[in-house]
């Protein structure tokens, strides 16, 4: 097998990247690829890099060809930035269902949500449906505690 004969990626740790990522939430079968963060490089391996998400602290094992440089690690990280980084649709972890009430106005159920790597200001509240196709064992784990037949019988 002949050797690949490409440019290394060169970043340091500290260093600011953009990461490139697919978006599978497309309602098509095609894939979009955007580039999101910043991210920070925290750990470097032969052959990818681990960054870090500058809100939730969150880390992503990313091989080098899925990064662009951004800046160096004096980048100053503003209220500003934090706040694009937030609004990027970066996919989080959910930590635990809090709550949960009928919204009667958009005649659904919706789940208080907690999220991985954030504050308990930054719950949600969220659909009992897209919550139960993205985390079904989270929902499923919630409705079983309150007791709540109404709520259990949504799932049936």
């Amino acid at each position: 097998m002949a050797a690949h004969r490409g440019t290394p990626c060169n970043f340091d740790v500290g260093d600011f990247v953009l990461w490139s990522r697919v978006d599978q939430r497309l309602t098509s079968n095609k894939l979009l690829e955007q580039w999101v963060g910043p991210f920070q490089i925290v750990r470097t391996r032969p052959h990818s890099f681990v960054i870090k998400h500058l809100v939730t602290a969150r880390e992503f094992e990313v091989h080098g060809t899925r990064l662009k440089y951004y800046a160096d690690k004096d980048f100053n990280v503003t209220a500003d930035i934090l706040e694009f980084t937030t609004q990027q649709g970066i996919l989080l972890g959910v930590n635990a269902i809090k709550e949960h009430r009928y919204n009667a106005v958009l005649k659904r159920w919706e789940l208080l949500v907690s999220w991985c790597g954030l504050q308990d200001v930054e719950d949600s509240w969220e659909s009992l449906a897209s919550m139960l196709k993205d985390v079904p064992a989270k929902v499923t784990e919630y409705v079983q505690d309150p007791a709540d037949s109404e709520l259990l019988h949504q799932l049936e």
